[in-house]
């Protein structure tokens, strides 16, 4: 069975940014792509077809961590349009999208 776009990362396609992460799922997988705006974070998912499917404005849990959005970082479950969990530098962030 092909588990390309659920556990194995397809090729990036689409409007898919380039410094999209991967996080794999059994039912299927997506990308995320997270840039800096003002003192939060717009954060985009992408399906493995890149379609931007989540488009949205977050804030870290904990102000007093910096997280880098030029460095690597890595997707963590579960995450998705309300909640997004990150690694980076052996440091956990957790993003929470700000209610408008």
């Amino acid at each position: 069975m092909d588990m390309t776009g659920r556990l194995t990362a397809p090729k990036k396609t689409g409007d898919t940014p380039a410094k999209a992460q991967w996080l794999s799922g059994e039912g299927g997988g997506a990308w995320f792509y997270i840039q800096s705006e003002k003192s939060n974070f717009r954060i985009q998912r992408f399906t493995p077809q890149g379609i931007m499917d989540c488009d949205r404005v977050f804030q870290l849990t904990e102000a007093s961590t910096a997280f880098d959005t030029e460095q690597e970082f890595e997707v963590n479950h579960i995450s998705h349009c309300a909640k997004v969990k990150v690694t980076q530098s052996h440091k956990k962030f957790v993003f929470e999208f700000i209610q408008e």
